[in-house]
């Protein structure tokens, strides 16, 4: 019982971070689904192209 407690609390404190990082990288301008890479990585498929449309405008 007590370890599908933490196991699930486990899974929802990932969720939460996993939304907070995502929330975080689109105020600074990055692509919701870029971790911080180039672009040039095999998962990321050119990130930096997306970039503008994800810019803050001033």
């Amino acid at each position: 019982m007590i370890a599908n407690i933490v196991i699930l609390t486990l899974i929802a404190a990932y969720c939460i971070y996993l939304i907070y990082k995502g929330c975080k990288n689109m105020k600074e301008g990055k692509h919701p689904g870029c971790a911080g890479c180039s672009g040039n990585c095999g998962s990321c498929g050119g990130c930096t192209g997306h970039t503008e449309k994800y810019k803050k405008k001033d």
